[in-house]
């Protein structure tokens, strides 16, 4: 038995669930990655599509051309945005719903 992440975290993309800790866990493994969070934004085609929110180490880097051969295509996020300063105001766990709003208003 394995556990990869929340269930209520669990979302559909073209049929296929993606945990979006088990996409972050192979993101986090780039050495310029400090966090990432996976957010599921809805789409009209595939249901909804996995977008990154990614904390640098110290510069941006294409990681959308990184995780091609690590990741299967529907896990591969569409869009990758950096992750603000102000989330991080709250304190050090950062709130996935404020997240997923944030995401939202990017569009």
């Amino acid at each position: 038995l394995t556990i990869v992440g929340r269930l209520d975290n669990l979302f559909f993309s073209g049929g296929e669930g993606i945990q979006p800790e088990e996409v972050e866990r192979v993101i986090a493994a780039h050495p310029a990655v400090l966090q990432v969070f996976i957010v599921p934004v809805a789409d009209k085609e595939f249901g909804h599509r996995p977008v990154a929110v990614v904390e640098y180490d110290q510069q941006t880097v294409d990681l959308g051309e990184w995780v091609k051969d690590k990741l299967a295509r529907f896990q591969q996020p569409v869009r990758w945005l950096t992750l603000p300063p102000e989330l991080k105001n709250g304190g050090i766990k950062i709130s996935r719903q404020a997240l997923k709003e944030w995401v939202q208003r990017q569009q």
